[in-house]
């Protein structure tokens, strides 16, 4: 098995990156995960992708998150792992980049998953993350 490239992404990986996403329940064309990426970073987050024999088996974003209440925070979002590649490792060295690049401007890291994503809660209390609260979450199209 190939070493595992982990870097920001870049344009070309949009495509792949579009396959993995669909994972997570996103079905995205190509140019919105484009704006996506601009956006995040625009306001001061970053997106990595991991390689391993020529294929993006993995993609996370770090995010810079500010609350009224809580204050500024780094988030970890839209971590997936293509499904071959789940319980190699791939997870955790995107997760601890992630970790990595937030910690230089940030104390506190927070993660959000899904309350169905039972394997996904299990996967960041192994990495130290603990529960702090569970919630609904609303939306409303303007």
């Amino acid at each position: 098995m190939q070493d595992l490239i982990i870097r920001s992404v870049a344009d070309g990986d949009f495509p792949e990156q579009k396959e993995l996403l669909r994972a997570l329940g996103y079905d995205l064309a190509i140019s919105s995960i484009a704006e996506n990426v601009r956006e995040i970073r625009a306001r001061g987050g970053e997106v990595f992708v991991a390689h391993r024999n020529g294929r993006l088996v993995g993609c996370v974003a770090a995010i810079i998150d500010v609350r009224l209440g809580g204050g500024i925070c780094g988030e970890i979002v839209s971590l997936v792992v293509a499904e071959s590649e789940r319980g190699l490792g791939v997870g955790k060295r995107l997760v601890q980049l992630a970790e990595q690049w937030l910690g230089q401007s940030v104390g506190v890291i927070r993660v959000r998953a899904n309350a169905t994503r039972e394997g996904a809660h299990q996967f960041y209390e192994a990495g130290g993350y603990q529960l702090e609260k569970i919630q609904k979450v609303y939306k409303k199209r303007l």
